[in-house]
């Protein structure tokens, strides 16, 4: 997954539009909470507020900070969708950063799940069905794209 061309035009325009309305309201402490709910397990990945109990995970400093962190990757990664030799190096260093969490492609696979269903609820439905419809279909790749390299770069052999 070497290029954000894997995003047409449209698909990049619709991403970078439709990402004010889906990231609103406390998205990213949403998808932390309900990436716990899925997979209880995951939040033992994390340090600093592993064993916080989970009522309490939004008030947690270190809960928040890593949210924010999150955040910023990804409003970097809608900023780079046209500079795609930017967004691969830093999804890579991103994905090197996570290697000494011996993560594997399933739990890649599950933070792409529960962010395909977050950002599907999440989609501005002016414009009706088939407006949300080209939504949902441009927000695929873009996924894809993003959870792919750091997945790549974070399951990597390095010798």
């Amino acid at each position: 997954m070497k290029s954000s061309r894997f995003l047409n035009e449209s698909q990049t325009a619709l991403v970078k539009q439709s990402w004010p309305m889906i990231v609103s309201n406390g998205f990213w402490t949403s998808f932390y909470t309900n990436l716990f709910k899925r997979s209880p397990s995951y939040q033992l990945q994390f340090d600093r507020f592993a064993h916080v109990p989970f009522e309490e995970l939004e008030s947690n400093v270190h809960f928040l900070a890593h949210s924010v962190r999150t955040g910023f990757v990804f409003n970097t990664a809608i900023e780079l969708l046209e500079t795609p030799d930017e967004l691969h190096k830093i999804l890579v260093d991103l994905g090197a950063k996570h290697r000494k969490f011996r993560l594997t492609a399933e739990h890649f696979e599950v933070v792409r799940d529960v962010l395909t269903r977050m950002i599907e609820d999440r989609l501005p439905t002016t414009g009706g069905p088939d407006r949300v419809a080209l939504l949902a279909e441009a927000w695929k790749p873009f996924l894809t794209l993003v959870i792919g390299v750091i997945m790549d770069s974070a399951t990597a052999t390095v010798n």
